[in-house]
């Protein structure tokens, strides 16, 4: 088989998923809590400039004077880590969208695979996070894992999976 352009896919990985939320520190402090690392804070590289001077707002069919507080965090050391983007809205202040279960449409959980799960809710429980059990052995897809769910600061799941080696 040639590697034509036609035979190739043009999507090659998530590059980034978008959080968004209320209280950008508060929310930091969550995924910094839970192994992430700050990888880019835009703030720091472009100059002053808001989201609307970058020319973010028809992209995003969002008002053109959108600006916001930004920064890409990272699980690990690889470069090419899929990143995280977790953003506060300054202009247009964002809105809770109420309260969902993980039965809604669209992105309804972020599945981290951790190495361990019983240290991780303890410590998600103990700094006072919103955690849904603690974790369970489930048998699913083949394997055995050890798997619970919490919410960051502003209701997003993030589902921890440890698996179980026999």
């Amino acid at each position: 088989m040639s590697d034509t352009p036609k035979e190739r896919p043009n999507a090659l990985q998530i590059f980034h998923v978008n959080v968004n939320c209320s209280n950008f520190e508060r929310s930091l402090g969550f995924y910094k809590a839970i192994g992430f690392r700050e990888y880019l804070d835009f703030a720091a590289v472009d100059d002053g400039r808001t989201f609307g001077d970058i020319g973010l707002g028809a992209l995003f069919r969002m008002p053109a004077r959108i600006d916001g507080r930004a920064t890409f965090l990272v699980l690990g050391d690889d470069p090419w880590a899929t990143r995280l983007d977790l953003i506060e809205w300054k202009q247009p202040v964002s809105e809770s969208a109420g309260p969902r279960t993980l039965a809604h449409l669209g992105i309804a959980r972020i599945c981290l695979k951790v190495r361990d799960c019983t240290a991780l809710y303890i410590a998600l429980k103990d700094g006072g996070y919103d955690v849904y059990s603690p974790p369970s052995v489930i048998d699913m897809g083949g394997s055995r894992q050890y798997v619970f769910c919490c919410g960051d600061p502003d209701g997003v799941v993030i589902e921890f999976m440890q698996f179980v080696r026999e």
